[in-house]
């Protein structure tokens, strides 16, 4: 496996991984919650550098049915987490639990969605 494959999915363990904690604030407390907060926000900038390529194609080439709905998909992710980040750093709780839980679903779909095609690509 190359580096790079390897450093996404490290960042991808990670991000999942501080997603499930940050879901549980009641057992990690508001200092962590922040902390790990943060943490997820510079895993998911490392994760968009990384995929770079990927954005730099939107509105390049043709657009099938499924290539629409995963570039809708990743602009609603990312929109909602930035929603999620300034909701909590406001101290908008409901905005904050609602955007929290939107996001969970949307990475769900968007794991299914990317995992899918990463997990073909890792078979050939």
């Amino acid at each position: 496996m190359r580096i790079k494959k390897i450093c996404k999915l490290c960042i991808d363990i990670g991000m999942l991984a501080i997603m499930v904690l940050l879901m549980n604030l009641g057992r990690t407390g508001i200092a962590l919650h922040m902390s790990l907060g943060a943490v997820l926000f510079i895993l998911l900038v490392l994760h968009n550098i990384m995929n770079l390529l990927w954005w730099a194609g939107i509105g390049k080439g043709t657009y099938s049915r499924t290539r629409w709905e995963r570039t809708v998909l990743n602009v609603l992710l990312l929109f909602d987490f930035l929603v999620v980040m300034i909701s909590g750093t406001m101290y908008a709780a409901g905005l904050h639990r609602v955007t929290a839980i939107l996001f969970l679903i949307l990475t769900i779909l968007h794991i299914f969605a990317h995992g899918k095609k990463a997990s073909a690509k890792h078979r050939n």
